[in-house]
């Protein structure tokens, strides 16, 4: 049975007052006075005992068998961490037994999602950024943490965290990790062609040109169709202070986004980045099999900063440093997302024990050791602290990103209808880049096609 404990306990003579009847008489002054009374004492009562209901506090049941459903994925080093921290929580609590699901992301969020609808949710899960958006809205479908705070300690994070996963009032979900977009550069390319890193953009067109005379295929900075959008959002939000919707409505006029375009254009032609042509000609799909970023021609990249690290392992004989952001305007552009959750299904059985085994993986000082930054670089205060990050360039590039911007990333951005590889922006760019599209029909595009994810 689960304990509860309650901060009010109520005690109205209810029933006696409701009970009170005239009958042959009209009433006195003095009993009109004494009724009123009586009924404002029995509907504080009522009033109180309301609120005790509303103010129930769970406590965690440390004596009773229980069972807890956690659902994550992730690879096999993540996976067999994980069931590392669980067995330290399970020494913890003895009584709760902590049935493990995990699988790759593919396919994932598909039975999720099934579940979810259908009432099967696991007790603690593991979402995707978007998702707490998509399948709880109106904070329905995942249990609300303000309840949990006697045993989540929520002081532990970031304000604007907390409001990004409340919805209708109701906290649905806490972030593992923050992440952001970060520039990585080639230390010996840099070095080769003779030149700092770009702080500005004026360096930045600089360095193109003199990548140029380095050699016609080197460039300073390599952008994906992903890495694309994300830097049209950093340009336009760096001379605009633009944030992407602001009060659910695409924020971003026709002649800021044609602009945050033609910047693009710009910056092909100043041979700062390569056209999406010349992508296509090196024949890979991603950064880490692109014979020419693994030569270190290509010697700059604007990615997630835990993904920093493992691309430049591909990178021949080079190592790499994290850049400074650079300032495209008067305002700092970026973002930042969580890049997982955990969250607490709505109508779990078991929601105290629940919220410690959250409270466990994220704060408690044995698990963090163990999970250390595999999800990222904690949300958490208490897990930084119970962390040494000496050396660590992924924590370097986390610093630089949460002391440069506190703009939060949307939920609508990353959907795969709209910078997926066949999404709506992803086409606008690549239309642009080919000079299949001006500047400004493409910026109508992607216009029309937010207005058309915001609807949904």
């Amino acid at each position: 049975m689960k304990r509860i404990t309650k901060r009010v306990v109520a005690t109205a003579a209810a029933a006696m007052m409701t009970s009170m009847s005239l009958v042959g008489c009209m009433p006195s002054a003095k009993e009109e006075t004494t009724a009123a009374t009586k009924a404002q004492e029995t509907g504080n009562a009522t009033g109180a005992a309301t609120e005790a209901a509303e103010e129930t506090v769970l406590e965690v049941n440390t004596t009773d068998p229980i069972e807890l459903r956690f659902n994550w994925w992730g690879g096999d080093a993540r996976n067999e961490k994980t069931l590392n921290a669980i067995q330290k929580f399970e020494e913890k609590y003895p009584n709760i037994k902590v049935t493990p699901e995990y699988e790759s992301f593919s396919g994932h969020e598909e039975k999720l999602a099934l579940a979810i609808k259908s009432g099967n949710a696991p007790d603690v899960m593991q979402l995707d950024y978007t998702w707490v958006n998509d399948y709880s809205p109106n904070g329905d479908n995942f249990y609300d943490l303000n309840k949990l705070s006697n045993i989540i300690d929520l002081s532990n994070f970031d304000q604007n965290s907390l409001d990004t996963f409340t919805m209708n009032g109701k906290l649905q979900a806490l972030p593992v990790s923050r992440t952001g977009r970060a520039f990585g550069w080639n230390i010996k390319t840099f070095e080769e062609v003779g030149i700092d890193y770009p702080t500005t953009a004026e360096e930045l067109l600089a360095a193109g040109q003199a990548f140029k005379a380095h050699g016609e295929d080197y460039y300073p900075l390599m952008l994906l169709d992903l890495d694309r959008a994300f830097f049209l959002r950093y340009y336009i939000e760096s001379k605009y202070d633009k944030n992407w919707i602001e009060d659910g409505q695409f924020n971003v006029t026709k002649e800021e986004l044609t602009d945050g375009f033609d910047y693009l254009k710009t910056l092909e032609e100043n041979h700062v980045i390569p056209t999406d042509e010349k992508l296509a000609g090196d024949g890979a799909e991603n950064i880490e099999t692109n014979a020419n970023w693994i030569a270190g021609k290509y010697a700059g990249i604007y990615l997630y900063d835990t993904s920093l690290r493992n691309k430049f392992k591909a990178v021949t004989d080079s190592d790499y440093a994290v850049g400074d952001y650079i300032e495209l305007g008067d305002y700092h552009g970026s973002e930042l997302k969580s890049s997982m959750e955990f969250a607490i299904a709505a109508n779990t059985q078991h929601p105290a024990e629940a919220a410690a085994l959250v409270q466990f993986l994220l704060a408690d000082s044995e698990a963090v050791q163990i999970l250390g930054t595999d999800r990222g670089i904690p949300a958490n205060k208490a897990a930084i602290e119970a962390l040494d990050f000496t050396g660590d360039k992924v924590k370097e590039a986390n610093d630089k990103l949460t002391t440069w911007t506190d703009r939060p990333l949307d939920f609508v951005f990353e959907r795969q209808s709209f910078t997926g590889s066949d999404g709506a922006l992803t086409r606008a760019l690549q239309e642009s880049s080919y000079g299949q599209k001006s500047s400004e029909d493409c910026a109508q595009d992607v216009i029309d096609a937010m207005n058309k994810e915001l609807a949904k």
